[in-house]
């Protein structure tokens, strides 16, 4: 799939560049949603070490992974942790093209085009992951908070998910990468006969929850309380603690 998507980015840049208008040109690639490595319709998606999978709550469910190539970008060679929902992208890539989002009425989205383009900080604070009535779970952050309410499924869905099975390619990921149809129209648009991967893009963007085994979490009776920005993998629920408390009410009153 992800050797397919190679190919057709590729043909999209050579096309862009055969019409001359590659440099104005803003490339956005996404997820509406974490693998599916459990139940019905499972797929060798795989989100560890994030938590649970699509059609939960969880980060392995909601959050995706992503990245932007444009020439008009004023900050490249980054890896960015800023906070950004996918409502975002409507007033995010309307104000990249010169338009003001306000425009545009009241809008979900948040303008993210100069955080992302200069590194600016984030003027997203808060994310509704959900509401669902029927199977009654539901999710919200707060700055770096995360509280969850409800269980997937009766928390079957819950745990972190090894691998479904499977193994490595044999072929160089990397030498794949720089054989691509993407990277070779880019060599041959820009003129350069080669294209530089620093190590370090792919270890910012790589998640580190330590040493900590897929069977850490019961999935008890909620809530769950998580601080994302030490832990992204949701292992630590802090509800019941001191500061978890704390940070539930700082949470609340911000509603």
């Amino acid at each position: 799939m992800v050797d397919a998507l190679d190919e057709s980015i590729g043909e999209v840049f050579q096309a862009l560049g055969d019409a001359g208008i590659l440099e104005n040109t803003i490339i956005v690639l996404s997820s509406d949603n974490g693998g599916l490595p459990i139940g019905f319709q499972s797929n060798r998606g795989f989100n560890f070490p994030l938590r649970g999978g699509k059609g939960t709550l969880w980060e392995g469910g909601c959050r995706a992974t992503g990245f932007i190539w444009s020439p008009l970008l004023k900050r490249k060679g980054v890896a960015s942790d800023q906070m950004m929902h996918v409502t975002d992208w409507l007033p995010t890539l309307y104000s990249a093209a010169g338009e003001d989002p306000l425009s545009l009425g009241k809008l979900d989205g948040t303008d993210m085009w100069a955080p992302l383009s200069l590194g600016y900080a984030s003027p997203r604070y808060e994310i509704l992951y959900n509401i669902d009535p029927i199977n009654n779970i539901s999710a919200l952050r707060y700055t770096n908070y995360k509280l969850v309410l409800g269980r997937t499924n009766d928390g079957q869905y819950d745990p972190r998910f090894l691998t479904t099975g499977g193994s490595r390619p044999y072929d160089d990921l990397d030498l794949l990468m720089v054989q691509s149809t993407a990277a070779r129209v880019l060599r041959d648009l820009r003129n350069k006969g080669d294209l530089q991967f620093p190590d370090q893009w792919r270890e910012k963007a790589t998640l580190d929850c330590g040493n900590k085994v897929p069977k850490n979490f019961v999935s008890l009776d909620p809530p769950y309380l998580f601080d994302l920005a030490s832990d992204p993998c949701e292992i630590n629920n802090i509800a019941s603690s001191q500061a978890g408390v704390t940070s539930f009410h700082f949470v609340c009153r911000n509603l």
